[in-house]
């Protein structure tokens, strides 16, 4: 005799793969247009196709990085700017969830809402304070400012190394984690490690 199989349906779902799909999307409007090179077009596009198939390659944040790229080396414009800042944050958006999200699972909508309801408080904080810093700033503001430009990337690298070091240090050493709590009597070697991000 046998059982019957038990499937729990859940209204208002999706396939899992529909995050995936809508980040190849979204990558391939923003590189048609706002990007006017065919080979960083390229790029993007293989990179998000890339990180669909392997998501832990984090491949997406490269696709989103060519965006912007393409709108810096093209003639300023408020319009493209805010594109930009929209598929940008999108795409990190849907790429964090592709992550956590197995390819072959149902995700129910409804489950999303505090995800979209972030990315619209973001958008509407955001997207005018650069409308507002795009009117505010004189014509020649990028006149004698180059030096910024690689100061302000050193600055950046140096921050993630200095924050990687610090996660190293806090996970590697078990002295130090048994002498700064008050777990002083539990074991290094046993349990599982949680002093991961919350």
């Amino acid at each position: 005799m046998s059982r019957a199989i038990r499937q729990i349906r859940v209204p208002g779902a999706v396939p899992g793969v529909t995050v995936r799909l809508l980040l190849v999307g979204v990558v391939a409007v923003g590189a048609v247009t706002l990007v006017p090179f065919p080979l960083w077009q390229a790029i993007a596009v293989v990179a998000v196709v890339v990180a669909v198939v392997i998501p832990r390659t984090l491949a997406a944040w490269a696709a989103a990085a060519c965006l912007p790229f393409g709108a810096i080396l093209t003639e300023p414009s408020p319009g493209r700017t805010a594109l930009a800042l929209l598929l940008v944050h999108a795409i990190h958006v849907l790429a964090a969830l592709s992550l956590v999200v197995p390819l072959r699972s149902r995700l129910a909508v409804r489950v999303l809402r505090p995800t979209f309801l972030r990315f619209g408080i973001v958008q509407l904080l955001s997207q005018p304070l650069v409308f507002a810093m795009w009117l505010l700033a004189p014509s020649g503001v990028d006149r004698g400012t180059e030096w910024l430009a690689p100061v302000a990337a050193a600055a950046l690298v140096m921050g993630v190394l200095l924050a990687l070091r610090a996660a190293k240090r806090s996970d590697g050493d078990p002295a130090h984690a048994a002498s700064g709590g008050g777990e002083a009597g539990v074991d290094a070697g046993v349990g599982a490690d949680v002093r991961g991000p919350s």
